[in-house]
């Protein structure tokens, strides 16, 4: 009677069982990774909205906030927002220093560096308690954009709107922010770049860095959500003009939050 296994018939069950392992693991390690993303994204999205809500009812509607002012951006993200984040850390204490956490490089989905962080000045990024860095630019006026075709400087589509005060020291006159009462409701105010693990990497926009749409109706919707399916599909690509993946968040969020490799226009990221 056999009372146990070979050495032969040992090495063969775990060379079946590493076969297994190294087919299932990486798809396994996607999903978790594609999972926690998502959920992260949401979570930010939802403190942000929940942010801006609590200031209108002690600052007011969002079109009377200082849009006006010199170095508004800077001002209402300090005094009106930060206030109701849970943040970690202010980055802008480390002007003139140079942090990890404040400071990092981030890619387009084409692998290029991309100079979305020259435009989002260093004194508006706060580092959440739970990781991630949110930071505020300024938006623009879909009507003076081009509508569908038009978009947020910030994000570079090249708009008419710009950052308050960027980091890269531009002195030039800002253009007048178009949140001001009366304007159309959907106006974009201002530009949240959300990278939901920080400074860890991979920085990519559309992997772990999207972007949200403050509009003058007091709303924070991905970027691109108010247009149509075509310019977020071309806009979250690695074609795309300007800063490939700026769109991502709007694509994840019409797909159900979920993404589709095998589409026509298949999501442009692995998590």
């Amino acid at each position: 009677m056999k009372k146990g296994f070979t050495l032969v018939e040992v090495f063969l069950t775990l060379g079946i069982i590493g076969i297994i392992a190294a087919m299932t693991i990486p798809t396994m390690m996607h999903v978790i990774a594609k999972k926690a993303t998502i959920e992260q994204l949401k979570k930010s999205a939802a403190t942000l909205n929940t942010a801006i809500y609590n200031a209108t009812i002690t600052n007011g509607e969002v079109s009377t906030w200082s849009w006006q002012k010199d170095d508004s951006i800077l001002d209402i993200m300090q005094n009106i927002i930060s206030p109701r984040l849970n943040v970690g850390y202010l980055c802008i204490g480390d002007v003139g220093h140079v942090s990890r956490q404040c400071r990092y490089t981030i890619e387009g989905i084409d692998g290029n560096e991309a100079e979305v962080m020259n435009d989002f000045d260093i004194k508006t990024r706060v580092v959440l308690n739970d990781g991630s860095l949110i930071a505020f630019a300024a938006g623009f006026s879909e009507e003076t954009a081009g509508g569908a075709t038009g978009g947020s400087g910030t994000a570079g589509t090249g708009g008419t709107g710009g950052s308050s005060g960027s980091a890269g020291g531009d002195d030039e006159k800002k253009p007048t922010s178009p949140c001001t009462w009366g304007a159309d409701s959907q106006t974009i105010c201002g530009i949240f770049m959300i990278d939901v693990n920080g400074s860890e990497r991979p920085n990519v926009i559309g992997r772990d860095v999207f972007f949200y749409a403050l509009h003058l109706n007091g709303a924070v919707l991905p970027y691109g959500a108010n247009q149509p399916q075509e310019f977020i599909d071309t806009n979250c690509a690695k074609e795309a003009d300007g800063v490939s993946g700026k769109t991502c968040a709007a694509k994840l969020v019409n797909g159900g939050w979920d993404v589709c490799y095998t589409c026509e226009k298949p999501y442009p990221v692995l998590f």
